[in-house]
């Protein structure tokens, strides 16, 4: 009698083993195919996002390179260098006219370009406090021939 027991108990418990790897195995499955289809909607998504992106800041760095010859520009174009990164142009205020001596050089201007709701980098933001407590130097490099 024991021995029937026992064999009895090792059948259900193999059965179990076997329900229970079928039943993984099915949730395995499952669990599989929605993250399948949970990547395949976000892909797309995440597509149209990076193509949206990329035309924005397509159209921002061409916009920023016509800025100068806007009509409310408060600057002469012809004394706008455009830099692009990290800030988009500088500006020496009345160089246009007079290049040869620079006497009408009023200033030079850090100019960052926006538009709707951007706002700057973290880069933009320090370089902007660096400016304003007069944290900007000249140097000159010479090269030995």
């Amino acid at each position: 009698m024991p021995e029937i027991f026992w064999i009895i108990v090792s059948f259900l418990l193999f059965a179990f083993a076997i329900y229970l790897f079928f039943k993984n195995r099915e949730l395995k499955m499952k669990f599989e195919k929605e993250v399948e289809d949970f990547i395949e909607v976000r892909e797309q998504e995440i597509r149209e996002d990076a193509i949206t992106r990329s035309a924005r800041t397509l159209s921002g760095k061409t916009l920023e390179k016509f800025v100068p010859f806007l009509e409310d520009f408060p600057y002469n174009p012809h004394d706008v260098r455009w830099l692009g990164d990290p800030v988009d142009l500088v500006v020496f205020d009345g160089y246009s006219k007079n290049k040869e001596s620079g006497d009408d050089i009023k200033q030079i201007v850090f100019c960052e370009v926006k538009s709707g709701e951007s706002k700057l980098s973290e880069i933009q933001k320090k370089l902007k406090n660096l400016v304003e407590q007069k944290k900007v130097k000249w140097e000159e490099f010479k090269v030995e021939k």
